[in-house]
C-alpha cells in the first residue's frame, strides 16, 4: 500500500465500513484489494454492494475480483451463492474469450501459450476462490452448486480447477452430519463421472451403512466409470459392513484385474474390521 494511503488495519480496527469502501476506490490495486479482503473479514452486510459491483466490473483486476469473491463467501449472505455462481459462468466465458482473442491477433510479442497460461491462471485463481467462497455458505443447495460447478468445469486448467472444487467440497463437508447421507448417494444418478468419484469419496467421511446400496451399485455396474468404482470400494473397506461381503467376493472373479485388486483389498479392510477370518488365497 502507498506511504499516504489509506490506513486499512485501522479502518479494519474500527469497523469503518464507510472508510473501507471509500478505499476500494483507491488508485492503487493493492490498497483495493486490501480494502476488499477487510470487508470480509468484518462480515458487514453493507459491504455486498461494493463486492458485487468489484466481483463484475470489467474495470476490476484479476485479484480484485478473487478478494471480492472470498469477502462474499466470509458474508455470508443468502444472495451470495447466485451473484457466486453467476460469476463462475462469466470467468469461463472471459477465458474462452481472452484466450481465442490471443491466439488470433497478430500482434504476439509472446507466444500464443504464455497468453494461454496467463489469463487460465487469473480465472483459475478467481474460480477456486468462487468455490470456497461457495463451500463458506455451506448448506446442502451450495454443496449441490459445488457438485455442478465439478460438472461443468471445462477450462484451459480445468484439473487444477476440478480439484480446487473437490477441495471446496471436502471443507462444505466438515460442517455436515450424517443427514447429509442420502443427498452424496443421490449423486450417483448425476451424469458427470467426476461427480460420481467425488460423492464416493465423500461417502467415506460418515461411514455410514446407509450409503451401502449405493456404493455397491456403483461398484458392481459395468458401465460405470472404472475410477467411481475403484472409490466406491475404497469407502466401502472404510464402512466396513459385512452385507456387501457377497456382492464384492464376487467382484475379486472379475475379469478387469485392477477391479478385481481393490475388490479384494476391499474385502481385507472389512474383514480385518470385523474381526472375520481372512480367506486363503488373498
Amino acid at each position: 500500500m502507498p506511504i499516504l494511503g489509506p490506513n486499512i488495519p485501522a479502518l479494519q480496527a474500527k469497523r469503518d465500513i464507510a472508510g473501507l469502501i471509500q478505499a476500494c476506490k483507491s488508485k492503487d490495486i493493492r490498497t483495493r484489494c486490501a480494502a476488499l479482503h477487510a470487508l470480509g473479514e468484518l462480515r458487514d452486510p453493507r459491504a455486498l454492494p461494493v463486492l458485487k459491483d468489484c466481483l463484475f466490473s470489467n474495470a476490476s483486476q484479476a485479484p480484485e475480483k478473487t478478494e471480492a469473491a472470498e469477502a462474499l463467501g466470509k458474508l455470508g449472505d443468502a444472495s451470495a451463492l447466485d451473484l457466486l455462481l453467476m460469476a463462475n459462468e462469466i470467468s469461463k466465458e472471459r477465458e474462452r474469450q481472452e484466450i481465442n482473442d490471443s491466439i488470433d491477433t497478430r500482434d504476439k510479442t509472446y507466444r500464443p501459450a504464455f497468453y494461454v497460461n496467463r489469463i487460465a491462471a487469473d480465472e483459475y485463481a478467481l474460480r477456486a476462490a468462487i468455490a470456497q467462497a461457495i463451500a463458506r455458505l455451506g448448506g446442502t443447495r451450495a454443496l449441490d452448486a459445488l457438485f455442478q460447478l465439478l460438472a461443468t468445469e471445462t477450462g484451459a486448467m480445468s484439473s487444477p480447477v476440478k480439484t480446487a472444487i473437490k477441495n471446496a467440497i471436502a471443507d462444505a463437508l466438515e460442517n455436515q452430519d450424517a443427514q447429509i447421507v442420502p443427498f452424496l448417494c443421490a449423486q450417483f444418478k448425476h451424469a458427470s463421472a467426476d461427480v460420481r468419484e467425488c460423492a464416493a469419496h465423500c461417502l467415506s467421511e460418515f461411514e455410514d451403512t446407509r450409503a451401502v446400496d449405493a456404493l455397491l451399485d456403483a461398484a458392481c455396474d459395468e458401465r460405470e466409470q472404472f475410477a467411481v468404482r475403484t472409490a466406491a470400494l475404497v469407502t466401502l473397506g472404510k464402512i466396513g459392513d459385512a452385507s456387501a461381503l457377497p456382492d464384492l467376493d464376487a467382484l475379486t472373479r472379475s475379469d478387469n484385474r485392477g477391479l478385481a485388486r481393490d475388490a479384494k483389498q476391499c474385502v481385507l479392510a472389512i474383514r480385518q474390521r470385523l474381526n472375520l477370518p481372512t480367506i486363503t488365497g488373498f
